[in-house]
């Protein structure tokens, strides 16, 4: 083998193999320690928690009067599905009043696994084969897409 053929096998080796690292994502961010800490339980209202913490990731649904701050910090392998090192989701509790009732910190030992139901809903309608739905993308007639308007072909 040339010297110069093991230069380029080995710039495309090296190149396969930087391109497989562990990537670092972060999804979300909590709010700081030290502006949770200055939150007053039974005092503090909702308004006042907002303006100190920051926008919410979501607000609780179905008369749960809560808002939740959540950080995901995760590791991925090139392609392969990403794994979760660390889940942190905050829980701020109110009362029918708005004012802060209580704190929770909820880690990623206190979540559950949910299997998906294996049930499906029966939907009507044309089943087409991969080429049909290749070619109708085209806009072939005949294939019950209809004529192409504008091409001159329509039927009368």
């Amino acid at each position: 083998m040339s010297k110069r053929l093991k230069i380029i096998f080995l710039l495309v080796l090296i190149n396969i193999i930087s391109s497989c690292v562990t990537k670092k994502i972060v999804n979300g961010q909590l709010p700081d320690k030290s502006l949770i800490k200055t939150l007053k339980v039974g005092s503090d209202n909702k308004t006042l928690v907002v303006s100190i913490l920051g926008s919410p990731a979501f607000h609780g649904e179905l008369n749960d009067n809560s808002i939740y701050y959540a950080e995901i910090t995760s590791e991925q392998f090139a392609f392969l599905d990403p794994n979760i090192k660390n889940q942190n989701v905050i829980q701020l509790e109110f009362d029918k009043s708005n004012i802060l009732k209580n704190i929770y910190l909820f880690e990623k030992s206190d979540s559950k696994q949910i299997v998906m139901s294996q049930n499906e809903t029966e939907t009507y309608g044309k089943e087409i084969s991969f080429l049909e739905q290749i070619l109708s993308n085209i806009g072939l007639p005949g294939l019950g897409q209809g004529p192409i308007i504008g091409s001159g072909k329509a039927d009368k």
